[in-house]
């Protein structure tokens, strides 16, 4: 599950390291692919990301 908005909001509140929109949009966007990129890996026939075009 990618990351909620209320925890990257909290992080961001108690780090400082998010001050601004996009970087919360940016965060969540990795977010959202690493867990896409771990649901793709399980498929034993899926093809690894350097042997794409």
């Amino acid at each position: 599950m990618p990351l909620p908005y209320a925890e990257l909001e909290a992080y961001g509140r108690v780090t400082g390291r998010l001050s601004t929109p996009w970087e919360y949009e940016t965060v969540r966007g990795m977010s959202e692919a690493y867990v896409s990129g771990l649901v793709e890996g399980r498929d034993l026939l899926s093809i690894m990301p350097l042997d794409r075009e």
